[in-house]
């Protein structure tokens, strides 16, 4: 007859055998995994861009399609959308009329050699920063920058119209927004730290011989 301890100790055997077989497996289909992206690869294909179409589709419906909306909207309030259908749909989401396709996209022609473009002074970017400034106050969004991108002043106008709203502008809808964490609730520590007791004197000692 086994005693009890055998018992246990083949069991968690057991344990450990299959938990070692499945590490096995594990490390062998990741090999296959990385064999087929070298694979893909060999014959042309992204291999980022396919991984990245395999983590958007390990993803439900609901998921993906937040995931996508959400960077739409982020690539266009950053201008790399600028122009284009799917960066006008996200300025529409924003509550903000499109961009035009030369907000954010540098001149196609750089300045001719040995004239340089001359830096703005601090007149023309203290004009910068009022009429943003101006559009603020006339309820413009901060995307209606006139000033292209590598201009100094465009920068200006964005700190202009923030001076004036108090924000960047860029808000995005609540619907839009990824459920934030619930904050567990914590008792306000006390306003004051309570003193300590003070300890009771020592009595007086009797004398002796009485």
């Amino acid at each position: 007859m086994h005693a009890p301890n055998d018992t246990a100790g083949e069991r968690l055997r057991n344990f450990i055998a299959r938990v070692e077989r499945l590490e096995a497996e594990k490390a062998a289909i990741a090999a296959d995994i990385r064999e087929v992206y070298a694979e893909a690869k060999g014959t042309g294909f992204d291999t980022r861009t396919m991984r990245t179409l395999v983590r958007l589709r390990r993803m439900d419906a609901a998921e993906r399609a937040e995931h996508e909306a959400l960077l739409d909207i982020y690539k266009a309030a950053l201008g790399m959308l600028a122009g284009t259908p799917l960066g006008d749909a996200a300025m529409k989401k924003l509550g903000q009329p499109p961009a035009p396709a030369s907000a954010d996209v540098p001149a196609a022609a750089p300045p001719a050699p040995n004239m340089p473009t001359p830096a703005p002074d601090a007149e023309a970017l203290e004009a910068a920063r009022q009429k943003g400034r101006d559009a603020a106050a006339a309820g413009q969004p901060v995307t209606d920058n006139p000033y292209v991108a590598g201009d100094p002043r465009r920068a200006a106008f964005d700190e202009g119209w923030c001076q004036h709203t108090g924000n960047d502008g860029m808000e995005i809808p609540a619907a839009w927004r990824r459920a934030a964490p619930r904050k567990t609730e914590t008792s306000a520590p006390p306003s004051a730290t309570p003193k300590k007791p003070k300890k009771p004197k020592n009595p007086p000692k009797p004398k002796a011989g009485g």
